[in-house]
């Protein structure tokens, strides 16, 4: 009786591993698109993580994610390798899409679930290779948005990000911020005190202000200030 019991209990275990592991499968799409300076940049990157189905170092990889759907990729030889990849381990592929509709792999690195693993989106990362990140220089203006989906087990979860870089133009502390962005736009947001300020932010100033777009309308997460960065001209003038 007790060796039933304890067979039982290794089949609830197994089965129990076996519905984590696919709830740490997934597939993250990253598209972002920065305006000024200088021409509009737009990227795509994505991220995949699960099973590793085919692995020749170097070569070629092939993972099967999410709904058991299958992910080949060819690789080269500026891949990151973190680890020790082989067949069977759960591992996280990072990629990028080119204007040709090339993937270019840039990461490839075991994963570990973290403990208590909820749903595939708790555990999610944004691809974050790729994106426009460069500080404007001194007068500059940017607006990143980056829409982000993550295919799961389940319903995908989407979020949309927007960042912009420019010169306040009104502030009231705790009520609301108008910014003068690139096209000389101007963005207002509504401030809560849920919004993480960084600096002493005034009127002519150059802030940073990252918020996520929904339904509700916008959502300002982070007001900082912008240093003052040389562009190259002037870098090469003095």
């Amino acid at each position: 009786m007790k060796r039933i019991l304890g067979i039982a209990a290794a089949l609830c275990f197994l089965a129990g591993a076996q519905a984590a592991l696919a709830q740490t499968k997934l597939h993250t799409e990253s598209k972002t698109k920065q305006t000024g300076p200088g021409p509009n940049v737009k990227t795509k990157t994505e991220t995949v993580v699960g099973t590793v189905k085919e692995y020749e170092a170097g070569k070629k990889i092939k993972l099967t994610g999410p709904n058991n759907k299958d992910y080949s990729f060819d690789l080269d030889e500026s891949v990151r390798i973190d680890g020790a990849v082989a067949t069977g381990q759960m591992a996280k592929v990072e990629w990028m899409k080119g204007n040709d509709g090339k993937e270019h792999v840039t990461v490839i690195a075991l994963y570990t679930a973290p403990m208590g693993v909820g749903t595939a989106a708790s555990t999610s990362k944004p691809a974050a290779r790729g994106t426009a990140k460069t500080m404007p220089a001194s007068g500059e203006t940017v607006h990143q948005k980056t829409e982000k989906v993550v295919h799961q087990p389940g319903p995908d979860v989407k979020t949309k990000t927007e960042t912009v870089v420019g010169t306040v133009k009104e502030y009231e502390a705790g009520k609301k911020i108008k910014v003068t962005g690139p096209n000389d736009k101007d963005f207002s947001f509504d401030l809560d005190k849920d919004v993480s300020m960084k600096g002493n932010v005034a009127v002519g100033q150059r802030v940073k202000v990252e918020y996520t777009k929904g339904d509700m309308g916008n959502h300002v997460t982070v007001v900082s200030l912008v240093k003052t960065m040389k562009s190259k001209r002037a870098r090469k003038a003095a």
